[in-house]
């Protein structure tokens, strides 16, 4: 495992936070899988799961059993987790622009496209890795003139160019359920077979730019500009499979509860390849979306 740390702006002089990613498994393999927890930052149920999702990732290596880079982010929001009131732990919004931690997340497929012209000009098709190569330029060009705008860069520049994005939350009072794109249900039903969700949330474009459609929904972008630019369909596949988990109320929460739900998201990241083990026969899909 390594461990990175990245530092966000400070707004205070004498005051420091910083994110901290966990990293497991080859790089060589050129795939990546990133899962992050609590972006809202009082939804401490996915925090637990990512301590059993550490304590296995770890082994699954030591083991040499993982095929691709696996990066967990336990904490994703150490800006939110100190947000304080009363006694109450208040991360949902940033207190001081009153912006919610999961909208606003940049589209880059206008900057990364003006980046491919040259290329699509000659008569070329980038590929996917050129592609993510662009989309990482673009999102390193994003200012970070403030704490929330460093940790939604900082976020960014973690997933944009992933094949697999997991950002874990939960809701007030809720059974378990997940939001995707409408595309995407296909490569993401194994997932809510394994977790039992009880319902499943699909989109075009839910609104606000949430996180985790900032990093799928960026590939369906730029196939709208190529089309608009050359009248022909464009030529990238959706390449980031994309998923919002809401594992069930904010005070669901247990090992046991934690422990299930790391091995359900564990046997998907085998499922898609990431882990080498045996697949398991998938329950049955409880609703569908």
């Amino acid at each position: 495992m390594r461990t990175e740390h990245h530092r966000l702006t400070s707004c205070t002089p004498g005051t420091t936070r910083e994110l901290q990613s966990l990293h497991f498994g080859p790089l060589e393999q050129g795939r990546k899988a990133v899962i992050q927890a609590s972006l809202h930052a009082d939804e401490p149920p996915g925090m637990l799961v990512a301590y059993h999702l550490r304590r296995e990732l770890a082994a699954l290596e030591a083991e040499h059993r993982l095929r691709g880079e696996i990066v967990l982010l336990p904490m994703a929001n150490p800006l939110g987790l100190s947000q304080r009131l009363l006694g109450r732990g208040l991360g949902r919004f940033d207190l001081g622009s009153g912006e919610n931690f999961n909208r606003r997340y940049q589209d880059l497929s206008a900057a990364t496209y003006a980046k491919l012209s040259a290329e699509i000009d000659a008569g070329h098709r980038p590929t996917v890795a050129s592609v993510r190569a662009a989309l990482r330029q673009s999102c390193k060009e994003l200012p970070a003139d403030s704490e929330l705008a460093s940790l939604r860069k900082i976020l960014l520049l973690q997933s944009i160019d992933a094949d697999l994005v997991l950002d874990l939350h939960c809701d007030s009072e809720a059974v378990m359920h997940l939001y995707t794109a409408n595309p995407l249900w296909p490569q993401v039903e194994p997932l809510a077979r394994l977790l039992g969700a009880e319902v499943s949330l699909l989109a075009t474009e839910s609104g606000g730019e949430p996180f985790d459609e900032s990093c799928s929904m960026v590939w369906s972008h730029l196939n709208r500009r190529w089309q608009e630019h050359s009248g022909t369909p464009g030529p990238w596949p959706d390449a980031c499979v994309a998923v919002t988990v809401e594992l069930r109320g904010e005070t669901d929460i247990s090992h046991e509860l934690a422990e299930r739900d790391a091995a359900a998201i564990l046997a998907y990241l085998a499922q898609r390849g990431f882990i080498e083990a045996r697949l398991p026969e998938l329950p049955p899909l409880l609703r569908e979306p």
